[in-house]
């Protein structure tokens, strides 16, 4: 009886210790699975919370990237710009294949200036540092822009971090636009526009001392002595070139300022004029206007003698006759004074021109609207009177002209 009983009892406890162990691992393995969620609970709230502050951080600083990315095309070659992102920029944006850049360039090409304009914007929103459309956006600004407003686009371009061959190429054009505009202007005593051609390259760059110089012979030249000191002033005092300048202006002062002499274009020449070579041309007059006759390579052309005009200027009439641009070099647009006030017109440079019997090689001249121009192809100015002495004698309507002697 006590055995059964201690077997009994045994059984009971050994259950029991059973049932415990077993509530014993089944509260702990719910109180893990509680602990786990709310580890992952938490571990969610904090990624949350990371991910809304990124959020927040990339929303604070949308307009400064977006502000960043549209001023990306006008970085230096010195802006902290990785190979990578550039290569990221570009392949972020569709490629521009070589039929849409013929395409473009044919725009150019038939004139369609103002469509190409228009193309050209939405393509560099894209891909704002593709080397074609940049270079034929600069193409563009030369034939629709002053030429000081195109030089400074291209030193603009040149800031850009593009190729080494295009940056040579814009370096190049600089120098190419630049020289033969300055050349022929300078040659035909066009002091005016030298002066309208060099004002925004001095200020664009300051540095550059040819921009200086022949910014300041151009006011010389006018007899603007004080903006030629002006200019000057950011050389040395002891300049050799400056000192040139200086000297020339105020010689040029004092010889206008000591010289009574009445305008020669109203003074019958004398003995000693009539022993060099003269000419006589008949003039036409027509109200208070005096005409000619003259040829612009195989053109025929009446010509309106105008002796207060520094440039010569053709009729866009004559302009057309000539061939445009096949038979004619282009040097730029400028902003140049008529009657009527000031115009943006071309000045292209005519190869041979031929007046009283003379013959005159690249000759410049300005190309002026038809109604600016309504009977007539065009202005005889200085840039070609100027090359003789010469006497209007309103009597017998002609002009005379005397070879000056070679010095």
């Amino acid at each position: 009886m006590k055995t059964w009983l201690a077997m009994v009892l045994s059984f009971l406890l050994f259950v029991s210790l059973g049932i415990n162990v077993y509530l014993w691992l089944s509260l702990k393995q719910h109180n893990d699975k509680a602990y786990e969620r709310e580890a992952n609970y938490e571990h969610r709230l904090e990624g949350e919370a990371q991910f809304k502050d990124m959020a927040q951080v990339e929303n604070e600083a949308a307009p400064y990237n977006s502000k960043r990315s549209s001023s990306y095309a006008s970085s230096t070659h010195g802006a902290n710009t990785s190979s990578s992102e550039r290569e990221a920029l570009h392949s972020s944006a569709p490629s521009l294949n070589q039929d849409e850049v013929d395409s473009l360039t044919a725009l150019l090409n038939n004139g369609q200036y103002a469509l190409l304009a228009a193309e050209l914007t939405n393509f560099l929103k894209n891909d704002p540092l593709n080397e074609s459309l940049l270079l034929l956006e600069g193409e563009l600004i030369e034939l629709t822009k002053p030429l000081p407003t195109a030089i400074v686009h291209y030193y603009d371009l040149d800031e850009l971090p593009l190729s080494t061959e295009t940056l040579a190429f814009i370096d190049t054009k600089i120098a190419t636009l630049y020289q033969q505009a300055q050349t022929q202007l300078s040659q035909d005593e066009q002091w005016e526009l030298v002066a309208r051609l060099n004002e925004p390259l001095y200020q664009r760059i300051p540095d550059a001392k040819h921009y200086t110089l022949n910014l300041a012979e151009a006011y010389a030249y006018q007899q603007k002595l004080t903006l030629m000191e002006d200019v000057l002033a950011a050389l040395p005092f002891n300049d050799r070139d400056a000192n040139i300048i200086r000297n020339k202006a105020y010689e040029m002062r004092d010889v206008a300022n000591a010289d009574t002499t009445p305008n020669n274009s109203e003074i019958e020449p004398t003995s000693t004029d009539a022993a060099r070579y003269q000419t006589r041309v008949a003039l036409e007059r027509i109200g208070d206007q005096y005409r000619l006759e003259a040829k612009a390579l195989n053109q025929r052309a009446t010509m309106i003698l105008d002796t207060g005009a520094s440039t010569t200027a053709i009729s866009s009439r004559l302009f057309a006759r000539l061939g445009r641009m096949r038979n004619l070099t282009f040097i730029g647009n400028f902003n140049v004074r008529t009657a009527s006030g000031t115009i943006e017109a071309p000045l292209v440079q005519i190869p041979r021109f031929y007046f009283a019997g003379y013959e005159f090689n690249d000759v410049s001249a300005i190309v002026l609207p038809e109604d600016a121009l309504p009977d007539a192809d065009g202005l005889l100015g200085m840039n070609v009177l100027g090359q003789f002495d010469f006497a209007i004698m309103p009597q017998s309507s002609e002009l005379i002209l005397t070879e000056r002697e070679k010095k």
